[in-house]
């Protein structure tokens, strides 16, 4: 088995004539790339970015789910007290040319489905305790965030 080569000493002169020292390692290709990914994976790690994709994707399948739910069970109860389908309604402003249009039904249907998604949301997040996964952070991550607050 061969000894990986050592880094030497490179000088490096810039444009305006000054000497810089540089290590330059040249290694195999192998570790160059298992440096590369490891780096990755200890990004992802450390900012939660699969967490985060995970969290992101149950939450557009739960907003269908909420989204079913409002057509299916809360929009037909609104239309039958209202008297016909709740996205068709406008108020028509103005007469002639100068006329607009205002589809306050089809916002009363977004709110309605913005407000039940939030809900599901907070409903899940008590039940199934998620607030509690939260980590407490470390004595001395928490010493240094206090010394960054204080500058």
């Amino acid at each position: 088995m061969e000894q990986p080569k050592k880094a030497e000493p490179v000088v490096v002169i810039d444009k305006h004539g000054k000497r810089h020292h540089k290590m330059i390692v040249l290694s195999e290709s192998d570790d160059l790339v298992r440096e590369q990914v490891g780096g990755f994976l200890n990004f992802l790690r450390d900012y939660a970015v699969v967490g985060l994709a995970i969290g992101f994707i149950i939450g557009q399948q739960a907003q269908f789910v909420i989204k079913q739910l409002v057509d299916s069970f809360i929009t037909p109860v609104i239309n039958f007290l209202i008297g016909a389908k709740v996205q068709d309604k406008v108020l028509e402003i103005g007469s002639g040319n100068h006329s607009a249009s205002i589809a306050w039904g089809k916002f009363l249907y977004v709110l309605l489905n913005f407000v039940f998604v939030m809900i599901f949301i907070y409903a899940m997040v008590k039940i199934l305790k998620l607030d509690k996964l939260i980590k407490p952070k470390d004595a001395k991550d928490e010493k240094k965030s206090k010394k960054k607050g204080k500058r």
